[in-house]
């Protein structure tokens, strides 16, 4: 016996139009969110950079040769 063939659901112009629709704004909302993320990745990495900067810059404060740390209050 040969497998039963289901004729595909026919949809009315207007309800595939609202499916296209639906689709795109899905589309849209997923571009959104991927460009946020990326801006946020991108605004952590510059300012994990500047932190390090910092600390290194403070680093080399503290570690100048001839520097003993006892100052006088």
């Amino acid at each position: 016996m040969p497998p039963a063939r289901h004729a595909a659901p026919l949809l009315s112009p207007a309800v595939a139009a609202r499916v296209r629709q639906l689709a795109a704004q899905a589309e849209h909302r997923r571009a959104i969110a991927e460009f946020h993320a990326r801006r946020s990745a991108d605004q952590q990495a510059r300012l994990d950079a500047l932190l390090l900067e910092t600390i290194a810059a403070l680093a080399s404060l503290f570690s100048e040769t001839g520097r003993t740390g006892n100052h006088a209050a």
